[in-house]
């Protein structure tokens, strides 16, 4: 096999497990449901004061690593 026809071999893969329904489940794709899911977990989270506060150092960390990471190009 060539690199290409794996990639696209990889591509189809990922694109079939993606829309896979569940068995017996709703109309609505894997990734519907799993994106619902996770969108409860995290503004349930965010509600929550130490969820906020986590959140925000996690955020100025990713800021540093940006900044820093830039200023060596100049």
């Amino acid at each position: 096999m060539t690199i290409r026809s794996r990639a696209r071999f990889a591509l189809a893969l990922c694109a079939t497990t993606l829309c896979a329904r569940p068995a017996g489940a709703s109309d609505a794709p894997l990734i519907a449901g799993y994106w619902t899911e996770f969108y409860d977990h995290w503004t349930g989270v965010l509600q929550q004061q130490n969820g906020v506060v986590m959140a925000a150092l996690v955020f100025g960390v990713v800021c540093l690593f940006i900044i820093t990471r830039g200023k060596w190009r100049k």
